[in-house]
């Protein structure tokens, strides 16, 4: 059995590919969504995730409307909110709807396998 399954959102598709590498060789189940849109139609579809990797700045939709949209599908989702930009008001907001934490990239590989192992 898995230790939990991740949904990494994030429209760069090398970090989408190795934070799913790097979840995937930890024995967590890894599904990737490269936008916000992407993400929430999956959880309206009924898929399951233990854990949100959130892109703070996603195209069309950023990670904090991802996570406003999946909070009224699912309450209980946590979330952890990436970025590698100062988007301070954004972070804020994101936080006060519910995400664990707030990470900036680029992040340490053991503090982040921690942290998602803390959460789940």
């Amino acid at each position: 059995m898995g230790k939990g399954k991740i949904l990494v959102v994030d429209d760069e598709p090398v970090s989408c590919e190795i934070l799913a590498d790097i979840f995937t060789e930890e024995g967590y189940t890894v599904s990737r969504a490269k936008d916000g849109y992407e993400a929430i139609k999956k959880i309206e579809e009924g898929e399951h995730f233990d854990l949100f990797l959130l892109d703070i700045r996603l195209p069309g939709i950023n990670g904090v409307e991802v996570l406003r949209a999946i909070k009224k599908i699912n309450p209980q989702v946590k979330a952890i909110l990436m970025t590698a930009y100062s988007d301070e008001d954004l972070i804020k907001e994101g936080l006060e709807l519910g995400a664990c934490t707030c990470i900036h990239k680029p992040f340490d590989v053991k503090e982040m396998l921690n942290l998602v192992k803390k959460i789940i």
